[in-house]
């Protein structure tokens, strides 16, 4: 996991690998506001986009999940939010196991969770190791605008 901010990417982007810098580079160049929500291809299936609008939730509301197939680069364009973050341990409970479907496996419990917030500009990065839980309301529930940027790992 890695957390950082959209202002700071001059310095951080010579210790990032070259996918990372590539979807950080969309970020930084694209008006993120003048885009519907829904999907833009990058780079085909190896690096696209996911325009989100939605109101944050409770976190009991929301399931902890990880990937397999995608490194994800979660970017807050406005609002607040949460996300729930832990190194993948082998035993948590999956609640749900979608990974050959649509990449991805949701857990009923996980403990020792770090909260991270994430205001307008923040962005983390999930490895296929790590577990989160995105869409957390923070001090309050609220509205989101965020990119999810999924990278083939």
């Amino acid at each position: 996991m890695y957390l950082s901010n959209l202002a700071t990417l001059d310095r951080d982007a010579a210790t990032l690998p070259a996918n990372i810098q590539k979807g950080l580079k969309f970020l930084a160049e694209t008006d993120i506001a003048a885009l519907p929500a829904g999907r833009v291809d990058i780079e085909g299936d190896t690096i696209f986009a996911l325009i989100q609008d939605y109101d944050t939730a409770p976190k009991a509301e929301k399931r902890p999940e990880s990937h397999a197939r995608y490194i994800d680069i979660q970017f807050v364009f406005s609002g607040r939010e949460i996300i729930g973050y832990a190194p993948l341990a082998a035993d948590y409970t999956v609640e749900e196991d979608l990974f050959e479907s649509k990449d991805v496996k949701f857990y009923s419990k996980v403990t020792d969770e770090t909260d991270l917030l994430l205001g307008a500009g923040a962005y983390a990065v999930f490895y296929p190791t790590d577990i989160h839980r995105p869409g957390c309301a923070a001090e309050a529930q609220g509205k989101v605008r965020k990119v999810v940027i999924k990278l083939l790992a």
